[in-house]
C-alpha cells in the first residue's frame, strides 16, 4: 500500500507484481513526471516529491542553485516498473527537477519484471522488449504475439522509407516516424469515433493492429504489390461512401465473429500464428479463388508481396 503523504516505495510494486528479474537498460532520458517513488528514501518526500526531511535541506538548496545556474548534474539511478520509475540514487536531484519544471532527466535505468508464469506477465515482457527495440512506449496490447506483429509492420515501413530517402534508417528512427505519421493519426480517429465503446475489452493498439493487418494483406491481394502507406491510406480519412467508424468496426467485428459458413465478406483476412489465411469461399478480389480453385491460401506476411 502506498504510504499516505509520501512518494511511493519501490517495495509496493515489487510485492504487488512479484518482481523477480531485471535488465540493465543503461543511460536513458526519462520523463520527470514518470518518477513516482524511491527505493529507500520514500519517507523523506511528500506525495509531490517535496522534501520533508529538513536535515537535508541544505543539500537540496545547493542542488537547486546549481541547476538554476545551468550546471550539468550527473545521471540519477532509477528502477523501472512498467512505465513508472523509482529512485535508487538522486532523490534530491529528482525533487529539484520536479520543482523547477524540468521535463526530462538523464538516468541509469534498471528495469524489473515479474516471472513469465502467466499471460499478462508474458505480455508485459513482450511490451518491454518492443520498447527497447523501437523506443516507443504507451502502446498496449491484450494478446500475446501482438508486439511482434506490430514490429513486423514497423520493419516494413522502415524498409520502404529507407528506399525513398536513399539511406538506411535505424529501427528507432523509423519507429518514431511510423508513430507520428501512421499510428497516431489512426488512433486519433479511433478516439474521435469512440470505437473502444464497442470493444470494451480491447485497446486502441488492438484495434489498430487488427485493422491494419487486414488492410495491408487485402490491399496486396487486390493490387499484387502495394506499399504499406498506400495500404493504410484510406484509414487516414473518411471515405465518401463509408465513415472511418464503419470501415474499422466492420473489419474488426468480422475478425472476431466471421459468419457460420466460414466465408469472408469483402476478402476478410484471418491471422493464424503469424500467417495470413484467405478463407474458403472468399468474396473479395477473386484472385485467390482463381489461382487456388476456392481453397484457402496460406501466405507469409513478411513477404515483399503476396504471390498467389
Amino acid at each position: 500500500m502506498r504510504p499516505r503523504g509520501n512518494i511511493e516505495a519501490f517495495d509496493t510494486p515489487k510485492e504487488k507484481y512479484g518482481l523477480t528479474d531485471s535488465i540493465d537498460l543503461g543511460l536513458r532520458i526519462v520523463p520527470v513526471e514518470d518518477i513516482v517513488g524511491s527505493v529507500n528514501r520514500w519517507r523523506d518526500f511528500d506525495a509531490r516529491f517535496r522534501i520533508k526531511n529538513k536535515s537535508t535541506m541544505y543539500r537540496y538548496q545547493r542542488i537547486k542553485q546549481a541547476v538554476e545556474q545551468g550546471q550539468i548534474m550527473p545521471p540519477v539511478i532509477l528502477y523501472k516498473v512498467r512505465d513508472k520509475y523509482y529512485v535508487v540514487d538522486g532523490n534530491h536531484r529528482v525533487a529539484v527537477a520536479k520543482e523547477v519544471g524540468q521535463t526530462y532527466i538523464d538516468a541509469e535505468v534498471v528495469e524489473f519484471f515479474p516471472p513469465g508464469n502467466s499471460e499478462p506477465n508474458l505480455i508485459w515482457r513482450e511490451s518491454s522488449l518492443f520498447e527497447r527495440k523501437t523506443g516507443l512506449s504507451g502502446i498496449e496490447f491484450t494478446e500475446l504475439g501482438s508486439y511482434e506483429k506490430l514490429l513486423m509492420q514497423i520493419e516494413e515501413f522502415r524498409k520502404e522509407e529507407s528506399q525513398v530517402i536513399g539511406h538506411e534508417l535505424s529501427l528507432e528512427e523509423a519507429s518514431a516516424s511510423w508513430e507520428q505519421e501512421i499510428y497516431k493519426p489512426v488512433v486519433g480517429l479511433i478516439r474521435k469515433q469512440r470505437l473502444l465503446d464497442e470493444f470494451p475489452n480491447r485497446t486502441e493498439a488492438d484495434l489498430f493492429l487488427y485493422a491494419s493487418y487486414h488492410k495491408v494483406a487485402k490491399a496486396r491481394l487486390t493490387k499484387q504489390k502495394v506499399s504499406y502507406r498506400e495500404a493504410l491510406a484510406d484509414f487516414r480519412e473518411e471515405l465518401p461512401h463509408k465513415t472511418f467508424r464503419e470501415q474499422i468496426a466492420e473489419t474488426i467485428t468480422s475478425l472476431f465473429a466471421p459468419d457460420t459458413q466460414d466465408q469472408c465478406h469483402q476478402g476478410l483476412i484471418f491471422d493464424e500464428d503469424g500467417l495470413i489465411r484467405v478463407t474458403d469461399g472468399c468474396h473479395g478480389c477473386g484472385r485467390c479463388q482463381d489461382r487456388s480453385k476456392g481453397r484457402g491460401t496460406i501466405i507469409h506476411d513478411e513477404d515483399e508481396f503476396f504471390d498467389l
